[in-house]
C-alpha cells in the first residue's frame, strides 16, 4: 500500500477505539470510505476494456454492500455461491443478472432456479455444468416449470509448474475438444441453451505474490490460461457455439483477465475489502483494507497479557487467521492463538497501553467467509458509525 494511503488507513484504524467503545464483541466493522474507493478502483482498472465486472456475492455477503457495488460504473450482474440467493437478491435488491458459480446436483434446488424464472421471464440466469450428469438435473427442473435455463460450461483453469497441480480441483473439462463435447450435448436437452464458458484461475486470482516461486507461477499460468480459453472460445465458434458469455478472473488479477480479448466479464469480490490475504498482490496494491473484527478486552490474567472474548474466526485454505492493526505491540499466545471463547494477547505493558475494556482491530484473511459468524456489519465513514447492514446470516440466508 503507498505511504498516503498507509497513514490514512492507520489513522482511521486508530480511531476504531473510540467509534466502538459501546458496540457489543465481537463486531464486523466495514470502513465505507475504504470500501467505495475500492469500487472506483475496480472501475478504473478496467476502463476502456469493454468488460464488465460481475460481483462474487460469496467474498461479500452483506445485500447492502452488494448492491453498493452493483450500481458503480462497469458493474452488471452477481456471480452466486448458492441458488437460496436467487429470489432474495431479486425481491430485495432488484438484481435480475445471475451466474450461478457451482453445478447443481440436487433436484429441489435446481427447481429453486426454476422458478425464479418462472415468476420473472426476464431474469437472466446461467447456470454452471461439467458434466451430463448436470444438466439432466436441469433439464428435469426446467421441464418441470416449463422454462428455458441458460448453461455455462466451466472449463478447468489450473496449470501444472514444477510438476504440481496448481489451483483449484473444479471442472474436469481442460482442452477445446472436452468442452465443445459437452456444449454440443446441452443441444438435446430441449428446456437448457448454450450460453457461454466460465474459467477461473484461481491460482491467479488469490494466490499470494510474496515470493519469487509465486510469482514465477503466476507469470506462467497468465499465459496458459490466456491461451486455454481463446481456444475454447474458437473451438466452439468453429462447432456453432458461439460465447454470449465468457467469464473469468477475480481480485487478484481482474486487470489482466480483463485484457484478454474474448473475455465478456470478469467477477471481483474481494477486492472490495481487502482482506489480508491479498496483501502482496500487484493488481490491488492501492486498495484499502475495509472490513475488520473489534474485540473487546475482558481480563488480565497476568501482567502483560490480557484476554479478549472470542475472536477466533479462522478462514478456511490452510486455517489463516485473522492479523491485529491495532493497538500495535501486541500478539496472540502460541499456546491459544485466536480462539472461539477466548483470545489471549501478549505486550510490553510500557509501550502499549492495553486493559480491562480496550478494543483490539483486526483484519480477517478472507472476506465473505467471516460474515457467517455475524448478523450484522457496522458500517463506519469519516470516523463515525452511518449504519448497520444487515450480513446474509441475519437475513436468515442460508446457503446450505
Amino acid at each position: 500500500m503507498p505511504t498516503s494511503l498507509l497513514s490514512n488507513f492507520l489513522q482511521s484504524v486508530m480511531n476504531f477505539e473510540t467509534i466502538l467503545q459501546d458496540e457489543p464483541c465481537p463486531s464486523a466493522i466495514v470502513d465505507l470510505d475504504a470500501f467505495d474507493h475500492n469500487i472506483e478502483l475496480f472501475t478504473k482498472g478496467i476502463e476502456g476494456s469493454g468488460k464488465k465486472l460481475r460481483v462474487g456475492t460469496k467474498s461479500v455477503r452483506v445485500p447492502a454492500l452488494i448492491k453498493r457495488a452493483m450500481v458503480a460504473p462497469g458493474f452488471k450482474g452477481v456471480f452466486l455461491f448458492h441458488p437460496n440467493e436467487i429470489q432474495y437478491l431479486h425481491d430485495e435488491l432488484g438484481i435480475d443478472d445471475f451466474i450461478l458459480a457451482y453445478p447443481i446436483m440436487n433436484l429441489v434446488e435446481a427447481e429453486t432456479c426454476a422458478r425464479a424464472m418462472e415468476n420473472d421471464p426476464e431474469i437472466r440466469m446461467a447456470l454452471m455444468a461439467d458434466s451430463i450428469e448436470h444438466l439432466q438435473v436441469y433439464e428435469k427442473a426446467a421441464a418441470k416449470r416449463d422454462v428455458e435455463l441458460h448453461v455455462l460450461v466451466d472449463v478447468d483453469m489450473s496449470i501444472r509448474f514444477l510438476g504440481q497441480q496448481v489451483g483449484t480441483l473444479r471442472s474436469p473439462l481442460a482442452t477445446p475438444e472436452q468442452v465443445v463435447t459437452l456444449a454440443l450435448k446441452i443441444k438435446d436437452f430441449p428446456h437448457l441453451k448454450f450460453k457461454g464458458i466460465m474459467g477461473y484461475e484461481a491460482q491467479e486470482a488469490s494466490a499470494p505474490e510474496n515470493s519469487f516461486l509465486f510469482r514465477k507461477m503466476k507469470q506462467a499460468s497468465r499465459g496458459q490460461v490466456t491461451n486455454r480459453r481463446a481456444a475454447v472460445v474458437h473451438a466452439l465458434e468453429e462447432n456453432g457455439m458461439p460465447c454470449e458469455i465468457v467469464n473469468g478472473g477475480g481480485s487478484g488479477c481482474f486487470k489482466e483477465t480483463a485484457k484478454e480479448g474474448c473475455v465478456t466479464e470478469v467477477t471481483v469480490g474481494s477486492g472490495l475489502f481487502k482482506p489480508h490475504l491479498f496483501d502482496s498482490m500487484k493488481d490491488l496494491q492501492d486498495f484499502i483494507p475495509s472490513l475488520f473484527m473489534a474485540l473487546r478486552v475482558v481480563r488480565t490474567p497476568c501482567p502483560g497479557t490480557v484476554t479478549a472474548f472470542s475472536g477466533g474466526y479462522v478462514c478456511s485454505g490452510g486455517r489463516l487467521f485473522p492479523k491485529i492493526v491495532h493497538p500495535q505491540g501486541c500478539m496472540t499466545t502460541k499456546r491459544e492463538g485466536f480462539g472461539e471463547v477466548q483470545t489471549p494477547f501478549t505486550f510490553d505493558p510500557k509501550r502499549v497501553p492495553l486493559r480491562q475494556g480496550s478494543i483490539i482491530i483486526c483484519r480477517l484473511a478472507k472476506a465473505g467467509e467471516p460474515m457467517e459468524r455475524f448478523n450484522e456489519i457496522i458500517a463506519i465513514s469519516k470516523g463515525e458509525i452511518v449504519d448497520r447492514f444487515k450480513t446474509y446470516r441475519g437475513c436468515g440466508l442460508w446457503l446450505g
